[in-house]
This record gives structure tokens, sequence and C-alpha cells, in this order.
């Protein structure tokens, strides 16, 4: 099922496991918070985008999110944000076709 800008809005991570520092919760928080933005018509990040984004660590001695969970939920947005470009642009193409 899709997501949608309120589910998105919703979304929590768990702390990085014990030993590990996983990714900067600031810098995971502003990009969740810009595809939220998306969703709802007000942001345009694009798939490519969530596929190459890259967060920081958090300072030493602080955990940031778990870096799988965060990982698993930009797959899916990837793929959803894909796959409604796609569909944009086939029927953008029928839209001039049909003119």
């Amino acid at each position: 099922m899709p997501f949608t800008a309120d589910d998105v809005h919703e979304i929590q991570f768990d702390n990085a496991p014990f030993g590990r520092r996983g990714y900067s919760k600031t810098e995971v928080d502003s990009f969740v918070h810009r595809i939220a933005e998306t969703l709802a018509g007000r942001d345009d990040v694009t798939a490519a985008e969530v596929h190459h984004v890259q967060f920081g660590r958090p300072l030493l001695g602080r955990r940031g999110y778990d870096e799988q969970q965060v990982d698993e939920f930009l797959d899916e947005v990837e793929r959803q944000l894909a796959a409604e470009s796609e569909l944009r642009r086939s029927t953008t193409a029928v839209e001039v076709h049909d003119r």
C-alpha cells in the first residue's frame, strides 16, 4: 500500500543498536519531512534523490536512527516515487497523443 503524507509524518525509527552510531536523527527527520511534503504536493523529492541520499552520523557517544529501518523505508519510498513518476509520464504521453 502506498505511503500518504500522513503516514510519512507518523513514521518512527528505533535508535541504532548499542555500539552503532546510526544515522543523524536531524538529517533523517529533515529528509523524511521533505518526502511527506512531496507526497502532499508541496515539494519535489525524486526517486533518484531518495536513492542517493546520504546521512551523517551523530556525535560520538550518541545514537542516531537504526540504519536498516531507515534504509528499508527509503527503499519503499523510492519505489513508490518511481512508480508515480512513471505513471505521470505515461499519462502525459497519452494526453499529448490525444491532442
